[in-house]
Parts: C-alpha cells; structure tokens; sequence
C-alpha cells in the first residue's frame, strides 16, 4: 500500500510538473514574439536559456534544498527569483489566454474594425500584457511590504476568576525567510509591544522551508524583546514539518521565549485556559491519529474561558463540542493573492475573519507573511489585536 501510494504521488508530481512546464513554454512563446532579432538563430538560444532558468528557478531551488539546504546561498538566490517568477507566470496565464480569445472570437465574427485596430496596436505583440503584469507584482509586493492591524471585539460569556478582560495579539503565518528577513521581524516585534498586549499567540508557520539558521538565530534573539503579561505562546503550522528541520526550529522559538504547546492546555493565572493543537501535518496516520479535543481538555474546568490555537481553521464542530470560547486561526492566508481567495473560500467554513456560532467564536488571519511569491493581491498582511471582555463577577 505504501508503495502504490508513493508512485501515485510521483505520477501526480509528474503529472503537475508537465503541466507547468507546458504552461510555461506558451508563455515563452508569447514572450518571445515581444523581441526582434538580428541574428535569430543565436538570439533565439540565448532567450530560451534565459527563459527556461528562470521559469525553473523555483523548481531548481527545491532540488537545491535537497542537496544543499536552505543555508546556502544559491538555493536562496534561487528561491527567491523562482517565487516571484511563480507569481508572473501565473498571472501571464490568466491575461495571455484572455487576449487569445478575444482574437478567437474576433476572428470567428470577423470583426475588422477600428476598435480591433486599435486594439491590436495596444497589444504590441504581448508588450503591455508583460507591462500590465509587472506592474500587478509591483504592487503586490508593495502590499506585502506593508503590515496593518485588524481589531476585534469579542464578548464571552463566561467569567474569568479574577480578570475582566483580556487584550491578545494573534499572529500567524510570518513564513520568514523569503519575503520576511531581519527588518521585518524587527518590525514585527515593534508593532507586537505597541499593542500592549496581556498575552501573545503566534499561530503556526513561523518557519518554512525558506528560513534560514541564520535568520531562526535572529529571530530568537528579537523574540525576548516581546512585552506581554502572560508570556508568548505558539504552536506549529504544517511548514514547521515540511522544512525538515523541526527540532532546530522548536530549539530557537523556546531559546525566544514562545511557549510552544504540543496538543496541551496551559492554566494562565487561574483565570483562562489557552490550548495549543498540533498541525496534523507532523502526525504519521499509518502509526498515529490525531489527538482528540476531550482527550486534551480532560483535566480542563470547562466553567473557565478556553482559547484554542489551531493554525488551520479547522475541528469547528469538535470545539463547540467541548465548549471552546474562541479559536485562533491562520494557514489560509485567504488564498494570499487573486484568484486564489476563490479557492479558499471554497475548501474553508470561513477563509478569513471572523465567525460565530452560537458561544463559540472564531478568528482567522490572513497572516503576516508570504509564502512562495512575496506578494498580496486582494489580502493584506496583518497582525490581529483581540479585546476580549470577560463576564463580570458579581
């Protein structure tokens, strides 16, 4: 069974890499129409290299992961021009295709009017599509350059001993490494201690794959300049696993102060519960399942306002099972740029924001970082500040 498993999931990668690669040749013809050539023939060689290194650049980064880690300096020249690369070609496939058929349907209706005259010489033979293109990532990766801060307001309906309320700062998905480095962290930790928050959550893919020793180290050191009552509490996303290198990651985030909770509950100041779930992505399904809620909420005093970290905005039904207050969530990034939000929308309950039902309440941030392309189309990076009132004792 898991042989088959494995050649299904090698035949699926194959299967997505051709397409990928054929998506990318249509696009390099396209491309290609934009050049005039003196000599074609050596012009002609000399586009395609440089097309081809660069279409494959994300897919050469990955093979350099493998063999030379994410530390190393190629695999990060590589990663990051192969990100941004990803983010033009898919919007090249979205534009390119949409002029193909306008022409198809011109020419069906033969139509040869001023209207297709002038807007064949806008055209130009695909130059103001290339144009139109750069200037979407242009401001995507502006967009994602630039973090807000989203409020909420939430009441629950239970008392917390001796407390009234409680200010949180929820963050998720920073992803450091391509589109987050040094400054970003520092800004981060920055706008965290500008809040004044009690208590801090960083809900999952703090890391990825992209993240470099180096930056986990920095990272740490800025970490313990976080101001807060009760401390930083975190859990891990699915990237946490996929980089492959958790226990280094795990050693810089608690070196950082970040209370990692591992399908636990944690009793703060005798008055709220917070419980961290592990992703299910560090969960091996043919040895193990995933740990139940009740099972964690055991020895809980369900009377107490009880927070949930969950990096995906998941288990819903499972929690107003067990009365759970409030859940944290990232993961979705809500689709992270156009059209992808589409997508989220349709695999999540609720993608992005906030959604109520009945006493249980849910949060889910499109997150702080990027993965893959560091841009934001449509989404905006954030840190999420929750004031939550507790009921009063009387």
């Amino acid at each position: 069974m898991h042989i088959l498993i494995s050649i299904g999931t090698i035949l699926l990668l194959l299967f997505f890499v051709f397409l990928y690669v054929m998506s990318c040749y249509y696009i390099g013809v396209k491309g290609k129409g934009v050049f005039s050539y003196k000599n074609k023939k050596i012009r002609s060689k000399l586009y395609w290299f440089i097309f081809w290194s660069l279409s494959l650049s994300y897919i050469i980064s990955v093979l350099l992961r493998s063999f030379l880690s994410a530390n190393n300096l190629l695999t990060s020249i590589f990663t990051a021009i192969g990100a941004i690369c990803l983010a033009i070609t898919c919007y090249l496939l979205i534009l390119f295709p949409m002029v193909d058929i306008a022409k198809l349907i011109l020419n069906k209706i033969g139509y040869r009017g001023k209207v297709r005259n002038y807007l064949s010489r806008l055209y130009g033979n695909g130059v103001s599509v290339f144009i139109v293109v750069f200037m979407i990532i242009g401001f995507g990766l502006w967009n994602a350059a630039h973090i807000v801060v989203t409020n909420y307001n939430l009441t629950v309906n239970k008392k917390a001993d001796k407390i009234n309320s409680l200010n949180v700062v929820m963050v998720a998905d920073v992803h450091m490494g391509i589109g987050v480095k040094e400054k970003g962290i520092d800004k981060m930790v920055t706008s965290i201690n500008s809040l004044n928050p009690d208590i801090v959550f960083f809900c999952g893919d703090i890391m990825d794959e992209s993240s470099t020793t180096k930056l986990k180290s920095y990272a740490s050191n800025a970490f313990k300049s976080i101001k807060s009552k009760y401390g930083v509490y975190g859990i891990t996303g699915n990237h946490e696993y996929i980089e492959k290198d958790l226990p280094e990651t795990l050693y810089y985030l608690k070196n950082g102060n970040v209370k990692m909770l591992h399908d636990s509950a944690v009793k703060i100041d005798n008055s709220f519960y917070v419980v961290g779930r592990d992703d299910p992505a560090g969960v091996d399904r043919e040895k193990e399942s995933i740990k139940p809620l009740d099972k964690i909420l055991k020895d809980v005093n369900r009377d107490l306002p009880i927070i949930v970290l969950n990096h995906r905005p998941t288990n819903l039904q499972e929690d107003e099972k067990e009365k759970v207050d409030i859940q944290l969530s990232g993961h979705t990034h809500k689709g992270q740029f156009f059209p992808n939000n589409f997508i989220t929308k349709m695999i999540y309950e609720d993608d992005y924001g906030y959604l109520k039902k009945d006493n249980f309440n849910l949060i889910v941030t499109s997150g702080y970082g990027t993965w893959g392309p560091p841009i934001r189309i449509g989404t905006k990076a954030e840190i999420v500040n929750i004031k939550i009132k507790f009921k009063e004792i009387k």
